[in-house]
């Protein structure tokens, strides 16, 4: 039987990130639990991100560190940049659905990705505006051929000047602590987060949003009545 695949999005500081960790830490916690039921247990799990560890992935890292223009824009060559890390972060999905995706979609497990196309729709989408025409349709259609589309989204919404603020104190005190990487800045945050609500609206049936503003224990809980009732569909939808 063929997996399921799920994807957390949201832009940087929504707790996306955090919320996947504690998730994993508390279905790890459950497996080792001696009583039988919860809504995890007798399934195998999978924790992935996007950018990989990979080399596309690492050369990625790098470049979000790298300095960017006040609208979210690398500086150089108009779109040249911009093009480049796209088709970086294409590669490195590629690598990310066969080295890893796909396998365990194939074993039966169950994949959670922090991060996958929608990501690249959203925040290339807003740094290619105004470089090529229709660039979130655009970037859509060049996953779409090949990529694996997921079974459940769950779209972790804050407000980007609160978003801004989480990226800020993470980096601590130093020198550089004033200095977000590139898709940290407000208004470039501003226009992802209007391209992700703009996905989620698309396509309802596969988006579960979640109000990430709050409390961490109150994200990861309502994280995890999303993903418990994905699971559920996913396998009342199997057994028809």
């Amino acid at each position: 039987m063929r997996g399921i695949l799920i994807t957390f999005e949201g832009i940087d500081g929504s707790g996306k990130s955090t919320a996947l960790t504690d998730l994993a830490r508390w279905i790890s916690a459950e497996e080792e639990e001696e009583e039988e039921g919860g809504p995890f247990r007798g399934r195998e799990f999978l924790f992935t991100a996007e950018p990989t560890d990979g080399e596309e992935g690492r050369l990625l890292r790098e470049r979000l560190k790298g300095p960017r223009t006040a609208e979210g824009r690398e500086p150089g060559p108009r779109g040249s940049e911009g093009l480049e890390e796209l088709f970086l972060f294409l590669a490195d999905h590629a690598r990310h659905l066969r080295e890893v995706v796909v396998p365990a979609l194939n074993r039966g497990m169950v994949v959670i990705s922090d991060r996958y196309s929608d990501s690249r729709i959203a925040y290339q989408g807003a740094a290619l505006r105004g470089i090529v025409p229709g660039p979130m349709e655009w970037v859509g259609a060049l996953h779409r051929p090949w990529s694996v589309v997921p079974d459940k989204t769950i779209l972790f919404r804050i407000d980007p000047a609160q978003a801004v603020e989480r990226c800020l104190s993470r980096k601590g005190d130093g020198p550089t602590s004033r200095d977000p990487e590139k898709f940290e800045r407000e208004s470039f945050l501003r226009e992802v987060a209007a391209n992700f609500e703009v996905l989620a609206r698309s396509e309802p049936k596969r988006f579960v949003v979640i109000d990430a503003g709050r409390r961490r224990d109150e994200v990861l809980e309502d994280a995890m009545r999303a993903l418990a009732e994905a699971l559920a569909q996913t396998e009342s939808q199997s057994a028809v």
